[in-house]
């Protein structure tokens, strides 16, 4: 899945595009689906993937998001136009979510995943984990370069999101404040060498992502 940060990214990227968005929802929004509590290993969550993320078996090997779960139960327009302003930005912010993780898991996780896993000289290292610590650590150059304006607007959300009963909203202040306190906190690897990834291959991740949801929304 995408970083935090990337969702808040692409978030503030169809922001400049549709400005009529109410932005604090939206981005609360966008990091919902990431709400399920990790155990030691973060690789199981309460709730589950299966509910934030409509995620299903496909076989044996394959695990897949259907998006057009979310889609049918909130967005269709008989339903969406009934919501305020705020749970609409919320909800699409939701969605938009799942299709970046979507993209991201098409454009970057499996390849490199198979990439990694062919070569001999891993280390035995589990690849989620060697991913996220690559993505993590962009996080926080690119924070560094550019600020922490989106962590603190991310921060400062005091909105009221009982609207959405997927599952208990306490879980999503909940993640609301563990994604501040994370990138609050010590910087991780900066000045490190990256194997896969580089800030130039997440901001033109950010800008395709942002720009498939921008067409999904004013179809």
């Amino acid at each position: 899945m995408a970083s935090w940060l990337t969702h808040l990214r692409v978030a503030e990227k169809i922001k400049q595009k549709i400005p009529e968005i109410d932005f604090p929802y939206f981005i609360v929004g966008s990091i919902a689906p990431d709400s399920g509590i990790p155990d030691e290993e973060q690789r199981n969550y309460t709730p589950s993937k299966e509910i934030t993320h409509c995620r299903y078996q496909k076989d044996d090997s394959i695990i897949e998001m259907d998006d057009s779960v979310f889609f049918d139960s909130y967005l269709r327009p008989e339903k969406i136009m009934t919501r305020s302003d705020s749970t609409r930005s919320f909800l699409w912010g939701y969605y938009f979510h799942l299709i970046t993780d979507k993209l991201w898991l098409e454009e970057y996780f499996m390849p490199l995943k198979a990439q990694y896993e062919s070569e001999p000289d891993n280390g035995g290292k589990d690849f989620v984990d060697f991913i996220r610590e690559e993505m993590f650590s962009l996080d926080f150059e690119y924070l560094k370069e550019e600020g922490w304006e989106l962590i603190n607007q991310l921060r400062d959300f005091s909105g009221n999101i009982s609207c959405f009963y997927e599952f208990d909203s306490d879980y999503i202040y909940e993640c609301k404040d563990r994604i501040v306190d994370f990138y609050s906190g010590e910087p991780l690897s900066l000045n490190r060498e990256y194997k896969y990834l580089t800030l130039q291959k997440i901001e033109d991740f950010v800008v395709k992502a942002s720009e498939k949801c921008i067409s999904i929304l004013i179809v």
